[in-house]
């Protein structure tokens, strides 16, 4: 399996919360069903099909703000009613993205990239992101030490008991039932970058990156 590693760049994104709708709330860094879509997006996949990937989430952003938006609901028989809504936003993010995956599906989603045939979105249709850099990067190595994480990440908990941060419970992938969504859900840490107490052994690329698989 080959591993994909992205550099993303986003001026302003809200990765909105489920269930917040009087305030839109972003999260500090995608979920991984965010993730996930938007490579499935990129690789053209049908409506119900799904690619097997395993996704590590990191990145940084300057500031948070809010500005106002209308919220229009439609509460049947044609009624539609609108209301201001608070938005917040992450200003000027960057992400490292690693994916791993089967060698075709990693190979024509580099090749949709490159080729750059579309805009591409990460969050919100409205959310841009511009690739800084993308690479098919070496098997990682396991490193022990003091590891001292370079960038806010999503750290499953796991690889490791006891890690400190803020409890997330994300989305992944879904199965329909019913006709809906059955969503599968991962727990993580969200640590900020330069905490000093994290893993004790954590998986490196060529880069000097390091990679916190989901799965």
């Amino acid at each position: 399996m080959k591993i994909l590693k992205l550099i993303l760049f986003q001026e302003t994104v809200c990765y909105k919360k489920p269930f917040a709708f009087k305030i839109a709330e972003t999260y500090p860094l995608p979920p991984y069903s965010t993730v996930i879509g938007m490579f499935h997006k990129i690789i053209g996949a049908k409506p119900g099909e799904y690619f097997s990937m395993n996704i590590s989430i990191q990145g940084e952003y300057e500031s948070i703000f809010s500005n106002y938006q209308n919220l229009r609901m439609y509460k049947g028989k044609g009624q539609v009613t609108a209301m201001p809504r608070n938005v917040h936003q992450l200003l000027n993010v960057k992400l490292v993205i690693h994916m791993k995956a089967e060698d075709e599906v990693v190979d024509k989603i580099y090749e949709n990239i490159i080729q750059g045939k579309e805009t591409f979105t990460l969050g919100r249709n409205e959310d841009l992101v511009r690739v800084d850099a993308i690479k098919i990067i070496e098997e990682p190595k396991l490193v022990e030490g003091d590891i001292i994480n370079k960038y806010n990440a999503y750290i499953p908990t796991h690889l490791e008991e006891g890690i400190k941060g803020i409890n997330y419970r994300l989305n992944t992938t879904y199965q329909i039932e019913n006709n809906l969504r059955k969503w599968n859900k991962v727990d993580v840490k969200y640590v900020e970058k330069h905490t000093k107490e994290c893993l004790e052994e954590v998986l490196q690329d060529e880069e000097g990156d390091y990679i916190y698989w989901y799965q």
